[in-house]
């Protein structure tokens, strides 16, 4: 909550207050924090007077702050006033000017982290930095998922949406968004969730501030640019810098001979940019699915090993073994061995027999598969497959059980019911199955569960 004040002369304050504190020990780094930033002494930067933590009359904690007071409001209405008129270049520049002077002073102490133009307040003429380090203390201390944190999504730096640390090339990622919405109107990526932002900013090229605005110079055009880059190296590392590059804007030649050569050199730039994404968002999308993956590998071998646990509770003089390994399980009982293996993965979707089938896998949301399998003297008694479906509104998906049957188009029978141990059988197995088409084998999909393990370890004990 913010509250207009006064103090005893009767000068206008802001007031700035939390509550209540999930977590009490939020106070002190609070108190640490902000002590550190008391003593800067910028018109850029919004003055901090008092600051401390309180407990109300219930026993509830609280933290506040006191600021000045400006009554101008802030850079969101200066926006909003571009967007019905043509920008004036030179005075949006000018007002980075002082944003940027505010953020040196700033980072010599502290890194923003929610740098966004609701934080830049105005007092006459005086833009000044506002907010800074008090995000993460409400989502600390109230325990919620705003992202505040980290920022506000629409001017998180990739590294915050990644959860890595925050630099002073985190803040001047968040100018180059109100850069970029100053100089064309809006915000440079823009979705109606947070998934789909993230992969924006993670995995979207940078749109060109002249391709919505041909008036905004080539110089400010590559600074945007070069601000909204994906890696913090790859971007200016100092307000210092950024203002340095600024004050060239009104000295750039125009009309130029080298003009050409540097529209074909910014073209091959951003199509190198956007292959690099591209490739990068690939390799993450893999590593994220491999993980997920793994995930549900552990929580169906965690679930045997707790079937087996409890039948081992019952017993003193016999017991059934257990050989754990990080992705399989072998559980032996007498000359009888019950295994438990998966794919490796993306497997199943290699050297297929048929593959026009895989589609039907990838229409049915199969992602992942595995083998369970009982075997006597070292020969196969029984088998199963186990083939993990995960939709688009699922994040870890679900098992199946499945259980591969000889039909009559065969022509052969089997003491037990077989299995596919090979990925790329199953894959055909499977696309025939759900596809309905007629195939040997006939298969039995169902939603795994414990009572599935439970009656598969019954056929383990003769």
């Amino acid at each position: 909550m913010v509250y207009l004040a006064e103090d005893e002369t009767r000068r206008a304050l802001a007031l700035k207050v939390i509550t209540p504190l999930a977590d009490a020990t939020v106070a002190a780094s609070f108190n640490q924090e902000v002590q550190s930033t008391t003593t800067i002494a910028h018109e850029n930067v919004l003055r901090i007077i008092d600051h401390g933590d309180f407990t109300l009359d219930d026993g509830h904690q609280g933290l506040f702050v006191v600021s000045e007071y400006c009554s101008g409001g802030d850079y969101r209405q200066r926006l909003q006033a571009h967007r019905t008129k043509p920008p004036d270049m030179l005075a949006i520049t000018d007002d980075f000017r002082q944003i940027l002077a505010g953020l040196c002073a700033l980072h010599t102490r502290i890194v923003h982290r929610d740098l966004k133009p609701e934080n830049v307040l105005i007092e006459g003429s005086i833009f000044k930095v506002a907010d800074f380090g008090l995000a993460r203390f409400v989502d600390a201390a109230t325990r919620t998922h705003s992202f505040k944190g980290g920022g506000t999504p629409y001017y998180m730096a990739p590294e915050v949406w990644l959860m890595q640390r925050a630099t002073p090339a985190t803040d001047l990622y968040a100018v180059g968004v109100m850069l970029y919405e100053a100089f064309t109107g809006e915000r440079p990526f823009t979705a109606a969730d947070l998934n789909t932002l993230r992969d924006l900013h993670l995995y979207t090229p940078a749109p060109r501030a002249k391709a919505r605005n041909p008036n905004v110079s080539d110089i400010i055009d590559g600074i945007i640019k070069k601000l909204l880059s994906k890696e913090p190296r790859g971007r200016y590392q100092s307000a210092d810098e950024v203002l340095a590059a600024l004050s060239s804007v009104t000295t750039s030649p125009t009309g130029s001979p080298l003009e050409d050569l540097a529209r074909r050199m910014r073209r091959q730039h951003d199509q190198a940019e956007a292959k690099q994404l591209e490739e990068q968002r690939t390799a993450n999308a893999a590593r994220e699915i491999q993980a997920r993956n793994q995930y549900m590998e552990k929580e169906l071998l965690a679930l045997a090993d707790e079937v087996v646990d409890e039948i081992n509770a019952h017993l003193v003089e016999t017991k059934i073994e257990k050989s754990p390994q990080s992705n399989r399980r072998a559980y032996s009982f007498g000359n009888r061995v019950l295994l438990i293996r998966f794919f490796p993965e993306g497997e199943l979707y290699r050297n297929p027999i048929v593959p026009g089938r895989l589609q039907v896998l990838r229409n049915h949301h199969v992602v992942h598969a595995g083998v369970i399998e009982i075997q006597e003297g070292a020969q196969d008694r029984e088998g199963w497959n186990v083939i993990l479906i995960r939709s688009e509104d699922s994040v870890y998906g679900k098992w199946q059980l499945v259980e591969t049957r000889l039909s009559a188009l065969s022509r052969r029978s089997t003491p037990y019911e077989p299995v596919a141990t090979e990925a790329n059988l199953l894959a055909d197995n499977l696309a025939c199955h759900l596809g309905s088409v007629m195939h040997v084998f006939n298969l039995v999909n169902k939603d795994f569960e414990r009572a599935d393990l439970v009656k598969i370890f019954g056929i383990l004990i003769p």
